[in-house]
């Protein structure tokens, strides 16, 4: 939400993967270098940076808490368009 401070924010279901909880917004997208280390501890990347109000902990532990419900958490992002955060909500079998 702060990276949207214009613009729009949706939550729905994804019609094409079952049981896939979306969260998009029409903020000001993620760098495609940050996408593969946004999940990391401790990174911010070029948006983090130059806002100064990012600690890079939010989608690290976003990432933890998926993986010890057996989901998964997967990003898609364009600069300038926005962003799609994927919670594929399916349990596995133990």
């Amino acid at each position: 939400m702060k990276y949207t401070r214009k613009g729009k924010i949706k939550i729905y279901m994804d019609p094409q993967s079952p049981k896939t909880l979306v969260i998009e917004d029409t903020g000001i997208g993620i760098a495609p270098e940050d996408l593969p280390r946004v999940f990391e501890r401790g990174y911010t990347g070029y948006n983090g940076r130059t806002d100064k109000r990012s600690t890079g902990i939010g989608l690290y532990l976003c990432r933890q808490i998926m993986d010890r419900l057996s989901h998964t958490i997967r990003i898609e992002s364009e600069m300038g368009v926005g962003t799609r955060v994927y919670l594929g909500l399916d349990t596995v079998e133990l």
